[in-house]
């Protein structure tokens, strides 16, 4: 009887352990921020059609398409309805070798919340399982969430891509462009997580370029854009942090590339021109006045209330295309010293192709002082006619001068695999 009986205890602490072991495995993944705001993993799918989950018999959200084989990682997002939240997301490799950065599709409604898919065109495919990480940024500024959601995947059977030895020159029309040097690890002219600078989000790629136009050595051609692919089916658009010329060495670094245990990466870069632009490519226009305007409705410049408003300060023709300039705002709404100050908006009619880019050649204020801005140049990208742009300091300006040139892009490609950096290389 007392066997039994110990036998019995024994069996309900089994169960128990059995039963504790498995809500631990299958709890929920959550991830936490200083400010209260929570993020609930769901589900994960794979393919190319992405069904929100159901949540009490609701589907709180839309289906998402990819037009590649992708992941959709499905979170709930919870935080003050107060106050304005936005998250990113990056895939990190188990070795937290590399990153790359994801965007999160929300619910139609844009409330707080709500269901999210986080679309991954982009991971370690390579491998079972990978980490993705978040990062908040708000009122409060921005905090990286000190843990991840675990990423579990099936692995597939991938080729190897055989790479070139640099350094490999390749061409488009009159421009021929030398890669000479590829690495990771480089570090970026800016952090995105300050307490950790050797976090590989704060990590680029260091190519180092030589240019020539019709057998002559230039200065004023640089990449702008970069497109990196792997035989895994992974794709990222890189963006240009840094060109440093020395010589005739152009320097560059971007992000973000993929990861590097790949044998090789294929990586397309558009090569654009800078300056001594062609007399048909260029539009001067002066005396564009700077008016009070709120931030807000110059991001939303043509919804259906300001479209009624908005007329064009100056239009014209230029190497095909039409194109309309608006009179510059300087922002009410931002805190002193703050920037950007105002903003300039510049609509291209018809879309540009991809092989098109405006580029603003010189900016200056009413006294002739050379006006520091950001460009929106991914809106062109994305198919959009509008190029947005950031004045980062107009105090005491009145009007602008500006000059436009709508010129061709050259698209050069390499296969090659990169080094890791040195740490004297950054």
């Amino acid at each position: 009887m007392k066997s039994k009986i110990v036998l019995g205890v024994i069996l309900v602490v089994l169960l128990a352990a059995a039963a504790f072991a498995a809500f631990w495995l299958w709890r929920p993944q959550v991830v936490t921020f200083d400010d209260g705001s929570k993020l609930t993993l769901i589900s994960v799918q794979s393919g190319t059609h992405h069904t929100p989950p159901v949540i009490n018999g609701v589907k709180h959200a839309r289906p998402i398409t990819t037009t590649t084989n992708s992941l959709v990682v499905w979170l709930h997002e919870q935080y003050d309805s107060d106050e304005w939240r936005y998250f990113q997301f990056y895939a990190y490799d188990k070795a937290n070798t590399a990153c790359v950065g994801a965007e999160g599709v929300p619910n139609s409604n844009g409330k707080v919340n709500q269901v999210i898919g986080v679309v991954l065109d982009s991971f370690p495919r390579r491998q079972s399982q990978f980490v993705l990480r978040v990062q908040e940024q708000g009122n409060g500024g921005m905090e990286m969430a000190d843990k991840g959601f675990t990423i579990h995947h099936a692995v597939g059977n991938y080729p190897a891509m055989a790479p070139a030895t640099l350094p490999d020159t390749e061409e488009d029309q009159d421009l021929s462009v030398t890669l000479s040097k590829l690495a990771t690890g480089a570090n970026m002219p800016y952090t995105r997580d300050n307490d950790d600078p050797n976090d590989p989000m704060n990590k680029g790629i260091q190519a180092t370029f030589q240019v020539t136009r019709n057998g002559q050595a230039v200065t004023n051609w640089q990449p702008v854009a970069v497109e990196t692919t792997d035989a895994t089916g992974n794709r990222v658009d890189g963006q240009i942090a840094n060109n440093t010329w020395q010589g005739n060495d152009d320097a560059v670094i971007y992000q973000f590339g993929l990861w590097s245990d790949e044998p090789a990466w294929k990586m397309r870069f558009e090569f654009s021109q800078q300056s001594n632009f062609a007399p048909e490519e260029l539009w001067n226009v002066p005396g564009i006045p700077i008016e009070p305007g709120k931030m807000n409705d110059f991001w939303n410049f043509f919804n259906r209330r300001s479209s009624q408003t908005n007329a064009p300060f100056a239009e014209s023709d230029l190497n095909g295309y039409h194109l309309k300039i608006y009179a510059a705002r300087q922002f009410t709404d931002m805190p002193p010293n703050s920037q950007p100050q105002g903003g300039l908006v510049i609509q291209v009619t018809p879309k540009l192709p991809n092989n098109m880019r405006l580029t603003i050649a010189r900016l200056t204020d009413d006294q002739t002082n050379d006006i520091s801005f950001w460009e929106n140049t991914q809106n062109f990208m994305r198919g959009s006619t509008l190029d947005q742009c950031q004045l980062r300091q107009i105090d005491g300006a009145t009007n602008l001068n500006l000059t436009i040139a709508l010129h061709k892009s050259r698209f050069v490609e390499f296969t090659a695999k990169p080094d890791i950096a040195a740490p004297s290389d950054n």
